[in-house]
């Protein structure tokens, strides 16, 4: 089996358990929609567009007759490929705990046993 197809598949892995952990947040109705949303869009994006500038030509498939820049710009997909799925999951957790944060505030509890 060639070697994108195994990275594919760990990114769909990388992706489907942040999905999972997306998913066990505690959002309102509609609320995980955009975060499960960015965290598929954003791998997908990524490999179709290196998919994209190898079809036309702009960088080498392979690795080793890649220029500098081309290396660089290969090293960002790739980081961003596993990445991104993660700073969705950051970004949910961190909604999550400040939407806490600001009913906590305007209603003027401190401790969430007071409810």
């Amino acid at each position: 089996m060639p070697d994108h197809v195994f990275i594919y598949l760990i990114v769909a892995l990388n992706t489907l358990v942040q999905l999972i952990l997306i998913g066990r947040l505690n959002f309102p109705a509609g609320g995980k929609r955009k975060y499960y949303l960015f965290a598929v869009a954003i791998p997908l994006l990524i490999m179709l567009s290196m998919r994209l500038l190898i079809a036309g030509g702009i960088i080498q498939s392979r690795v080793a007759d890649q220029s500098a820049i081309e290396q660089h710009i290969t090293t960002a997909a790739s980081i961003l490929l596993m990445a991104g799925p993660w700073l969705v999951t950051l970004a949910a957790i961190l909604d999550k705990q400040r939407r806490g944060w600001v009913i906590k505030t305007r209603t003027g509890l401190k401790d969430r046993n007071e409810i």
